[in-house]
């Protein structure tokens, strides 16, 4: 991959971080990870909804944070990378077709 590309990822990134870096400056009603863009309105509007959502989104972290961790851990004991041994997932679907 060209290092246009990742540079572009890394100057996107930083802008978003920075924009919630400001927000949470000068705005004191912000939630963290909130920058206000729902284009599906998924968003609950009542508090115990919002509540809801946020418990939802830590849960769906930390499940991803103790899965990374797994692969790293299949990794070591198996001495082959996730993607040798899971080549399916890892494929372009016109090849699989």
């Amino acid at each position: 991959i060209a290092p246009k590309y990742w540079a572009a990822i890394l100057v996107a990134a930083a802008a978003v971080d920075l924009t919630q870096i400001n927000m949470a400056n000068t705005d004191p009603t912000y939630t963290p990870g909130n920058l206000g863009w729902d284009p599906l309105g998924l968003y609950p509007k009542d508090e115990a909804g919002k509540k809801s959502m946020l418990a939802k989104e830590l849960r769906n972290g930390r499940l991803a944070m103790i899965a990374i961790t797994a692969f790293a851990a299949q990794e070591y004991v198996t001495q082959s990378g996730i993607v040798d041994q899971t080549p399916i997932f890892f494929k372009p679907f016109a090849g699989l077709l």
